[in-house]
């Protein structure tokens, strides 16, 4: 029937499939007003990332990171060269376990940045991608505390002739080595001023982008490891 035969109310039909309750009709023949209520928000408690780093946090972690990366890369440097001298190594030997080393610190610091966000953050889930963007800032920071102080040695105990010199000595070494007379006249045009300023150019971006590298992968590691929280 549509309409009520007592009162003449309109009839309102309701399907009770799927529920474990009947439903309840407000009797709306009284004009009687009803309050509707909206359903209050649900908090996600699961942590998806959302791929936003707080970047005020993210600065501190990544320079104190940074900052621990540039000391461990000169405590490796000591500790490999100390290791060359008590075991009587070559160049060759101490220079592959200062690059081991400094290699695992750029990957020690990345991962380090994350912990530190997280420990700042402690409700923030840090996805891969975030964790390897914190590695990278901390990568540039630990490069620019690490790079700073050598530049500064080298401008204090080292003038440009002896650098030079050094580095003549090192080419003339190499084409002693080679037979080619053409490899032989390329090497020894690198001892110009202009061949000289890029090549040290090179290095230092090449020296850079390791950095950056390292510490972007030690970035996505922390994340994997620490990124979310224990429940989730």
């Amino acid at each position: 029937m549509a309409f009520c035969p007592h009162c003449g109310a309109p009839q309102i039909r309701v399907s009770t499939a799927g529920f474990s309750q009947p439903a309840v009709i407000p009797d709306l023949s009284s004009g009687a007003q009803v309050e509707i209520q909206r359903p209050l928000p649900v908090a996600d408690l699961g942590g998806e990332p959302g791929g936003a780093i707080d970047w005020r946090q993210g600065a501190r972690a990544a320079v104190l990171a940074g900052l621990l990366l540039a000391l461990t890369i000169f405590l490796v440097s000591f500790l490999a060269v100390a290791l060359g001298l008590i075991l009587h190594l070559r160049q060759g030997p101490v220079g592959l376990l200062l690059l081991l080393g400094s290699w695992t610190c750029m990957v020690l610091a990345g991962a380090a940045a994350v912990r530190i966000y997280r420990r700042r953050l402690p409700q923030t889930v840090v996805s891969p991608g975030m964790g390897a963007r914190l590695g990278v800032l901390s990568g540039c920071f630990g490069f620019l505390f690490y790079g700073i102080p050598q530049v500064i040695r080298l401008a204090v105990f080292y003038s440009g002739s002896a650098i030079r010199e050094t580095m003549r000595k090192a080419v003339e070494q190499a084409a002693a080595q080679s037979a080619d007379p053409r490899a032989q006249e390329m090497m020894r045009n690198m001892m110009s001023p202009g061949a000289l300023a890029g090549i040290f150019t090179f290095l230092v971006v090449l020296f850079l982008v390791v950095f950056l590298v390292f510490s972007s992968l030690g970035g996505s590691i922390g994340a994997a490891l620490w990124g979310r929280n224990q429940s989730s």
